[in-house]
């Protein structure tokens, strides 16, 4: 089984300005990443604003990806959803065109016990066989629900339980993951602050929001800590730690697709009710991204290409 190491993406959905999935802003927006070197891509997740999605959309989104893909990195789909079914239905499909794997966020909104919990990714990962990697994927700030250490330690013995994206901002926890886990667990980053310790942890890679904009930064910090140049590393983390900064942190996407605009692509759009950023918040992000690619980026940039 293919699983997540190293630097995956989770790749936002550019739209049109009408709100239509933007397919060429897609395709080039994979190819960047590739190119910059990420290990794979995490599709339709929080970043992803996957859940402005119907059905219908997300699969054709998927569908889209692998055909730009092309086999060239992995591909892992965010596949959860409420209620169970379509997670189910959602999963099965993403096995059919081809991808690594999948991701599942927890049930959100409704409070679930770690019974409900635990029975959700059950079902999931039976409808996908043994031999086809499940991520489990906790984000209890945003979905209201936190999956437990000890409910993430029973449901890593089944057999394609492969590991969980963990995208709480507490240090404490990851160690717990990974400490309470079988050792081919893979528990992944997903709070980018935390990229560097987390990674000499024991975390097997990031699935971030922020290397949307600026990749490199996370192949090379990324790289920094499998060469145990830690020096390095941690100054790739002090300008990651900048980057997450200027773009909020994901708390408000339209920023990142902002943000790209200013990397020379075309202009991406937040869909609906999500808003995209003022002028006056626009005028400020484009100081900060010219400031920080002028004195930031470039001086390293052919160190990040080595």
């Amino acid at each position: 089984m293919t699983r997540i190491e190293g630097i995956a993406t989770a790749l936002i959905t550019p739209f049109t300005e009408e709100g239509q999935i933007d397919r060429e802003a897609l395709k080039k927006h994979c190819n960047f990443l590739i190119e910059a070197g990420v290990n794979s891509l995490y599709i339709l997740g929080t970043t992803g604003e996957v859940f402005l999605m119907n059905s219908r959309e997300r699969k054709l989104v998927a569908e889209l990806v692998v055909e730009y893909v092309a086999g060239r990195v992995p591909v892992f789909v965010q596949i959860g959803s409420m209620p169970t079914a379509e997670a189910c239905e959602l999963a099965v499909h993403a096995k059919e065109i081809g991808v690594a794997g999948v991701g599942a966020i927890t049930p959100y909104y409704f409070n679930a016990s770690q019974m409900e919990m635990k029975q959700y990714y059950l079902e999931i990962a039976d409808v996908l066989g043994d031999n086809f990697p499940l991520y489990l994927y906790n984000l209890p700030a945003c979905t209201g629900n936190d999956l437990l250490p000890e409910t993430v330690a029973e449901l890593a013995e089944v057999p394609n339980i492969v590991g969980i994206k963990n995208s709480m901002e507490d240090m404490r926890r990851l160690c717990r993951l990974i400490d309470e886990t079988p050792a081919d667990f893979d528990v992944i980053q997903g709070c980018d602050t935390l990229l560097m310790p987390g990674l000499i942890y024991g975390a097997r890679g990031s699935v971030s929001g922020n290397s949307n904009v600026f990749p490199e930064l996370f192949v090379g910090l990324y790289r920094a800590v499998q060469e145990k140049n830690y020096e390095k590393a941690k100054g790739l983390q002090l300008l990651i730690n900048k980057v997450a900064r200027i773009l909020k942190n994901g708390a408000h996407l339209a920023y990142f697709k902002k943000a790209l605009e200013y990397r020379n692509f075309k202009p991406s759009f937040t869909r609906k009710p999500l808003l995209d950023i003022t002028e006056q918040e626009a005028e400020i992000l484009q100081r900060e991204i010219s400031h920080f690619i002028k004195y930031d980026l470039e001086p390293i940039a052919d160190t990040l290409r080595e």
